[in-house]
């Protein structure tokens, strides 16, 4: 059965490894925790997105789609219920999933996760590779709020930007901005108070080699 993935980075990962493989078609939604099971059991009835590896190759030399479901869930909690984000991930082929869903194709309609979204990337001299980046929404709302409390000496409202790009998700699109942000942060203060910006530097962590996202197993709704 399908688990739940706890963390958020986790989450986008596995998306990106996903796509970066082929599932280059999507659709997404919430559900309901008391609704969780009943999702996972019909997919995999429907789209076989619990089936082996072997089970998907033969699959795939019969051109039929294969799917994958990802679930996260923030801050799962007994005391508050919050709904689970999930995605359907299928690759080009045939089938019910491609009869009866209304996929989306990755490179047109962009997966997108609390202000993110994924995205092919060129690089220099090599083939273009999926990461993850900041919505161009997001980031001139993060523009604009560190000018805002940089032109208003805002202490706190600095360190706690500050400390909120650190935690950017550490791919490379996203540490990218992150540090296009906090140059821009640099430049304002200089620019506006006429003297070094007296705050520390961004570090944004990276993933280094791939881990196995933490994951919970689903329960079983409540009656």
């Amino acid at each position: 059965m399908s688990s739940i993935i706890t963390h958020k980075t986790d989450a986008m990962r596995k998306l990106q490894l996903l796509v970066a493989r082929g599932h280059s078609r999507w659709t997404a939604g919430q559900v309901e925790p008391r609704k969780l099971q009943a999702l996972t059991l019909k997919f995999s009835d429907r789209y076989g997105t619990e089936k082996t590896a072997q089970q998907r190759w033969r699959s795939k030399a019969k051109g039929e789609a294969s799917s994958h479901l990802v679930l996260w869930q923030e801050q799962p909690s007994d005391l508050v219920a919050a709904p689970v984000h999930w995605w359907l991930v299928v690759t080009p082929g045939v089938g019910l999933v491609s009869d009866l869903e209304q996929l989306q194709d990755a490179r047109r309609q962009r997966l997108s996760l609390t202000g993110y979204e994924l995205a092919q990337m060129p690089r220099k001299g090599r083939l273009a590779s999926w990461t993850w980046r900041m919505t161009a929404e997001n980031y001139a709302v993060w523009e604009e709020r560190l000018r805002t409390i940089i032109r208003h000496n805002d202490e706190l409202g600095i360190s706690q930007s500050l400390h909120s790009l650190r935690r950017t998700p550490p791919f490379a699109e996203s540490r990218r901005q992150a540090f296009d942000l906090g140059r821009l942060a640099q430049a304002e203060w200089k620019r506006t108070k006429r003297g070094l910006c007296p705050y520390d530097g961004l570090y944004v962590g990276w993933f280094g080699r791939f881990q196995a996202a933490a994951k919970a197993p689903l329960k079983k709704p409540r009656c």
